[in-house]
């Protein structure tokens, strides 16, 4: 794994502990323009497919407001 993608599933993370800290969130897959993320309650599992965007200045934007219930 590149730093550059490290540093991307650092800073996915981090935003997903932001948004979700009861839940016990995690990145389940990830592509160029969107990710998959996990979140847990009282051991049932939902999965989400959200898109990002990461700027030429490394800021990046997640579209929260627009995340899809997915099926893994």
């Amino acid at each position: 794994m590149t730093e550059k993608e490290q540093n991307l599933l650092t800073k996915i993370s981090d935003e997903l502990l932001k948004q979700f800290p009861d839940l016990k969130p995690k990145i389940a897959g990830i592509t160029e323009y969107s990710f998959t993320y996990e979140l847990e309650k009282h051991r049932n599992y939902t999965y989400y497919v959200v898109k990002y965007e990461l700027s030429s200045s490394g800021e990046l934007t997640i579209d929260w407001e627009n995340a899809e219930l997915t099926v893994i």
